[in-house]
């Protein structure tokens, strides 16, 4: 009998918690949609925490107990949807393969611009911290992370080179109305960063 009530209460246990992180889903997926929508209408600079739980529907302190921060938020977002379009690509001298990311800049162009732009607040800080982090994966081997203060600085550096030329990229295609296609931009991509690159790693393998 004691062991038929510790099973029901560990089924109910277990049905609470479910039911609890479902509501936590659905209450992030809220928060990220009203995100979203946000930035294809204004900068995102000019966002604030509470437009984004106005339009969610839910209260500031419901937001930060999902997010710190709206840098965060972004942060989040650009884990989730955009750094799975960086690839290795070891065959090619800059070791990532950028193009499925310039194909969804291609088709949405106003929802980078909203970060790129002179309204962009501390948009461009956080996404080049997140490209950083997002190469410096692709760009070690095996994921390998070095003890080295020296190999640390060289990983650090080419992470940064490499972010920063991915965002001169975005600027200047943006400026130009984005007309080249996203193979002609990840070759453009691959010929500045890959000689640097292909020198560092060589070096460091040295």
């Amino acid at each position: 009998m004691a062991d038929a009530k510790q099973k029901s209460a560990s089924v109910s246990q277990r049905r609470d918690s479910a039911r609890k992180d479902e509501r936590i889903q659905r209450t992030r997926a809220r928060i990220d949609a009203a995100f979203i929508d946000l930035l294809h209408r204004r900068a995102y600079g000019s966002i604030r925490v509470s437009d984004i739980t106005k339009k969610a529907g839910v209260g500031r302190a419901t937001f930060y107990a999902h997010y710190e921060t709206k840098d965060a938020l972004l942060r989040s977002q650009f884990d989730r949807m955009v750094a799975p379009m960086f690839l290795s690509a070891p065959a090619q001298a800059c070791r990532i393969d950028a193009t499925f990311f310039f194909e969804h800049m291609r088709t949405a162009p106003e929802l980078y611009r909203t970060f790129m732009g002179p309204e962009g607040g501390t948009a461009p800080r956080v996404l080049r911290d997140c490209f950083e982090d997002r190469f410096r994966r692709l760009l070690q081997p095996s994921g390998a992370v070095s003890s080295v203060a020296s190999r640390q600085l060289q990983e650090s550096a080419i992470a940064r080179f490499v972010a920063s030329s991915l965002i001169t990229i975005i600027e200047c295609w943006l400026e130009r109305g984005a007309r080249e296609t996203s193979p002609q931009v990840q070759s453009l991509f691959s010929e500045l960063v890959g000689p640097g690159v292909t020198a560092a790693l060589a070096k460091s393998s040295a």
